[in-house]
């Protein structure tokens, strides 16, 4: 799987994820929980202790997406001196 494809499988299982792993970090390897993790660095060694170097898999914090407002300006000007 590529790593856009292990994303969405991460994006579609988070809801259920949320329930039992919040705060961990998940390491997610075809589409599925290879293992949860206290921090990023364990999860990623893992991963690469598992899977080694060239191999996509993906390191995710279980939490819920952090939305953000985003500003768009249609006009903007621009000043030069």
């Amino acid at each position: 799987m590529t790593l856009e494809q292990e994303q969405a499988a991460f994006d579609a299982q988070l809801p259920e994820l949320l329930k039992e792993h919040r705060g961990e970090f998940v390491l997610f390897k075809e589409g599925r929980p290879a293992g949860f993790f206290k921090d990023h660095g364990s999860a990623y060694a893992a991963g690469l202790q598992r899977f080694g170097l060239g191999v996509a898999f993906l390191v995710a914090p279980v939490e819920p997406p952090n939305r953000q407002p985003i500003s768009f300006a249609w006009e903007a000007g621009v000043m030069f001196g």
